[in-house]
């Protein structure tokens, strides 16, 4: 297992973002990340720092904004690639650590804890 792993996940888009209609602006392929600017034209080229798109390359990249596409990267998946390896180090008697960082209602929680079972 390598020490440090590093994954980012999109979660579905919440009630709010849904009533005002929020659009979607990342992409995922593989390991790679997207991120859309929409404030700038498609098209529109100038510096570097004010590009349309920025791409970004994690170990992980788990797209779990809609449970009805075919990229869709459920619950199950995400534990299997990144919390199986560190339950298993720590029953092993090794420290073990999951961090979950981001902005607020940016989704850690939904990573760490799933949807709630009704």
């Amino acid at each position: 297992m390598a020490s440090v792993r590093v994954a980012v996940r999109v979660r579905p888009m919440n009630r709010r973002e849904k009533d005002l209609t929020a659009k979607g602006i990342i992409k995922m392929e593989g390991t790679k990340t997207s991120i859309t600017n929409l404030k700038i034209p498609d098209g529109v080229v100038g510096d570097s720092m004010r590009e349309r798109t920025k791409t970004f390359t994690y170990d992980f990249s788990y797209d779990s904004m809609d449970c009805k596409s075919s990229s869709f990267v459920s619950q199950e998946k995400v534990f299997r690639d990144l919390g199986c390896d560190v339950l298993k180090a720590a029953f092993e008697g090794y420290n073990a650590c999951v961090f979950a960082y981001g902005q607020t209602s940016s989704g850690k929680s939904y990573t760490m804890m799933g949807v709630p079972v009704r």
